[in-house]
């Protein structure tokens, strides 16, 4: 449907710059505009306003008084240009690494050319090729006072300036002291003054590294033109090297909270890929059509964008006279490329980076570009919200991209479809004759994809006009056939079968249970799509059969209590789980008869994500929890407790953390406490991250999160020489030892369950005991000796992370290196 496309990036402030209620005194007499442009000089004559979006020196600032900035440029090299407000302009010193909360750290600062006030609003990318060239973020606003309250000028002529900030990540006093100069530079050094704002241990430059006013982290320096590519490619060969494209599963709203899912628009237009390689450019479809040579726009958009190699995955629109977005324009209106992925960079294969870093350095990249290259639009959050806006603006829908997600060459719930309007994309497979015009189809005849054959998905009549009923004649009466390619085909008079080589897109009302389509209206043909591509796809619905049932029966909680639960608790349940072959118990009848131990995933619907797992002696399918309804369908087979690997099926053999397993005997809880907070104490003084849970009945769990790379030998090694440490310490009431026999009554502590395909219960997993617990993830300041497990339940749970938060997530960022104990 139609949409507005944007013309250029533009981005809302994260905070509003602060307005300082102390002001400056007037200036003096000879403070005119005349010595105000005499200062900017420098600067003015350094840049080209017609081509650097920097402020010139005409510009003048919103606002006046003791402001102050730090860019993060990332220039020759990265540094941070300290700007303070000094009679009408900001005086910049740069700083190569930027300001220390450590009085003993000094930093040096090289006074450059003073820059004009509006530059204290200025981000984005300076050209290449122009003085300062690369990306320039705002690192820190905010205002500022002088110590003592006398004018900063003289402190300045000084050689000594002493300042208190108060910014969003700088408070505190700085000194500015010059030194003796180096070459024509004036050099100062940067240091925090001693003021009992300072804090030795925190490096602010590494803890906040955004901007305050996008949020941005990413940034990209001068583009350092080869003469030739990176790595020796053709851009076909290139674009070869990243395909396929990325697909999104056609999903509800409910399985993409804004917590872990950010939103833009579905565009609709045609799917492509483009290479980049200096000035050669390669764009294909889907399908590897060349599209350079259908739309003649491609062959100079991207020359705009200063690369040595890139590929971006983007989408081919039309637009309106009015700006709006028209497919049925396509082929004969005014073009553009909306850019949404970034691949591929100078030589640097970006699929395994997060989403986030991926779109910062296309920001990056198109920073300087106009249409008809332009970037995807982001849309503000929730899904609900997103979609109600893609209603009112007659958009296809919105795509939900997961936070922290990578680029799969596949189809992949990390990229949600949210539709407004139902539409699916089917195969031609006859038609049948018009009643009036024996040159015109009357009615499409469908086809869907089911494994290797197509079966029948019913008719569509309506949505053509009479140039489109000749044309569709035209194209498919060469292709007629004796009969139907789908078998299940019913009969009809005067139906024309044909082979399958076209597939229409059509807007419909439902499926029906039969696998037809309700309503449908014909919109066009995809030409950039193949018969083989035109799969049903189906939002999941999981419908709750007996929820009376009673699984608890002390409690009298029900399977519909159950249900209730999992579906709160899927949003912070998924991300754990995704991608993990999973293993689970079920109790049918509930937890007071026998349950039973599953690793295959043979009665789970077709809709359900398996892989086939290769185990010591066998292969099994087993499924994947990859979205919320996977987890409902659980719910409603009484699958109480869920156990996870420590690693994914795209690094099966590399695992995530290392996780220890603490079970108490004989009650012997106080001294459990003792062993987990030594074992806490440990993981300190070896500065790794870790994350306490419970296991949902008497026991506690730690997981370590670490960097990828490692194995599960190494894991296992990791885990039996911490183990073995403390049980020397705790020799009394702490062992390894897995004889029962030997034990003597002590803590074994469990170190084997981080073994290739070895399982713990995941993170929000019920337990089938009568308090109906939950495997819960805590605080390190919950673990005492009063903490008690049960009171982690169904019912109390999701209040819990709706008030702390997933208190599991930072399992998932795993960045440390496994010491080696064993010397």
């Amino acid at each position: 449907m139609a949409r507005r496309t944007p013309n250029r990036r533009t981005r809302e402030p994260a905070t509003k710059r602060r307005v300082s209620t102390k002001r400056s005194p007037p200036p003096a007499p000879d403070q005119t505009e005349a010595s105000r442009r005499t200062k900017l000089a420098v600067y003015d004559a350094k840049r080209h306003f017609n081509v650097t979006p920097e402020p010139s020196a005409e510009s003048t600032a919103t606002e006046a008084g003791n402001s102050f900035m730090v860019h993060k440029h990332d220039a020759t090299r990265l540094h941070y240009d300290i700007r303070i407000e000094i009679e009408g302009v900001l005086a910049s010193w740069a700083c190569p690494k930027g300001p220390s909360y450590d009085t003993t750290v000094k930093r040096l600062a090289v006074e450059t050319e003073d820059h004009p006030l509006a530059y204290g609003g200025f981000e984005g990318r300076i050209p290449d090729g122009e003085y300062g060239a690369g990306d320039s973020l705002i690192w820190d606003r905010g205002t500022y006072e002088t110590v003592p309250p006398n004018p900063i000028v003289a402190q300045r002529k000084k050689g000594h300036i002493h300042v208190v900030f108060h910014g969003e990540k700088l408070n505190g006093g700085w000194h500015l002291v010059r030194t003796k100069p180096q070459g024509s530079k004036a050099q100062w050094l940067c240091f925090k003054a001693k003021d009992g704002t300072e804090r030795p241990g925190y490096d602010v430059i590494s803890e906040r590294p955004e901007s305050v006013a996008s949020g941005r982290r990413v940034t990209r320096g001068p583009e350092r033109l080869q003469k030739k590519n990176v790595v020796g490619l053709r851009p076909e060969a290139l674009l070869a090297k990243v395909f396929p494209p990325m697909l999104a599963t056609l999903s509800e709203p409910k399985s993409a909270p804004d917590a872990q899912f950010v939103y833009e628009v579905k565009y609709d237009g045609y799917r492509a890929l483009a290479a980049l390689v200096g000035k050669s450019v390669a764009v294909k479809s889907r399908n590897e059509l060349d599209f350079v040579e259908r739309f003649p726009f491609l062959k100079t958009v991207f020359n705009q964008v200063v690369v040595n190699e890139a590929v971006i995955d983007g989408e081919i629109i039309a637009i309106d006279d009015h700006g709006v977005s028209d497919f049925q324009r396509i082929g004969d209106g005014e073009h553009q490329f909306v850019a949404f992925d970034l691949l591929w960079l100078d030589g640097r294969d970006l699929r395994p980076t997060p989403l986030e870093e991926r779109r910062e350095l296309l920001e990056s990249l198109l920073s300087n570009t106009r249409p008809p290259l332009v970037l995807s639009e982001r849309v503000d959050g929730p899904a609900e919200q997103a979609l109600a806006r893609a209603k009112k603006e007659e958009w296809e829908g919105v795509i939900a991209k997961r936070r922290g997600s990578l680029y799969s060459n596949a189809r992949s719930t990390d990229w949600l479809k949210l539709k407004v309007q139902n539409t699916a994309e089917l195969a031609i497979i006859g038609f049948t004759a018009h009643s009036a015009h024996d040159d015109e189809i009357g009615a499409l005849l469908l086809g869907s994809q089911k494994g290797d054959d197509l079966q029948f998905a019913g008719k569509v009549g309506t949505g053509f006009d009479a140039k489109m009923r000749k044309a569709l004649f035209a194209l498919l009466k060469a292709d007629a056939i004796g009969k139907s390619v789908a078998s299940d085909a019913p009969k009809f008079r005067d139906a024309t079968w044909v082979a399958p080589k076209h597939v229409a897109q059509l807007r419909f009302a439902e499926w029906t249970r039969d696998g037809k389509l309700r309503h449908p209206s014909f919109q066009r043909l995809r030409e950039e799509k193949t018969p083989t591509e035109t799969k049903r796809e189906l939002t999941q619905e999981v419908r709750a059969t007996h929820p009376e049932k009673v699984l608890f029966p002390r409690l009298g909680y029900t399977k519909a209590d159950v249900r209730e639960y999992i579906d709160d608790i899927a949003p912070a349940m998924v991300p754990h789980l995704d991608g993990r072959p999973l293993s689970f118990q079920q109790f049918p009848k509930g937890i007071g008869e026998a349950g039973f131990f599953r690793h295959d995933a043979t009665t789970a619907p077709p809709w359900v994500t398996k892989v086939k797992i290769a185990h010591s002696d066998h292969g099994v399918d087993q499924l994947i929890v990859d979205r919320p309804e996977t987890l409902s369908w659980l719910a409603n087979q009484s699958a109480l407790t869920l156990h996870m690997p420590s690693s994914r099926m795209t690094s099966l053999e590399q695992p995530d953390w290392v996780a220890f397993d603490f079970d108490p005997v004989d009650g012997g809880w106080k001294e459990l406490i003792v062993l987990v907070k030594a074992l806490h104490g440990l993981l300190d003084e070896l500065k790794m991250t870790s994350v306490p849970k419970t296991s949902g009945k008497r026991g506690l769990h730690v997981f370590v999160p670490i960097a990828a790379g490692h194995t599960h030998e190494q894991a296992v090694a990791f885990a039996n020489a911490v183990s073995g440490v403390l049980a020397d310490k705790f020799s009394k009431i702490a062992t390894v030892e897995r004889m029962i026999k030997q034990r003597h009554h002590r803590l074994y502590i469990d170190a084997g369950q981080n073994g290739r395909l070895r399982t713990m219960v995941a993170p929000y997993s019920i337990r089938a005991v009568e308090a109906a617990s939950v495997s819960t993830p805590l605080e390190w300041d919950e673990v005492t000796d009063s903490l008690d497990p049960s009171r982690f339940t169904i019912k109390t749970v999701p209040k819990r992370v709706a008030k702390v938060g997933d208190l599991f997530v930072s399992v998932l960022a795993g960045a440390a290196r496994l010491p080696d104990l064993t010397k």
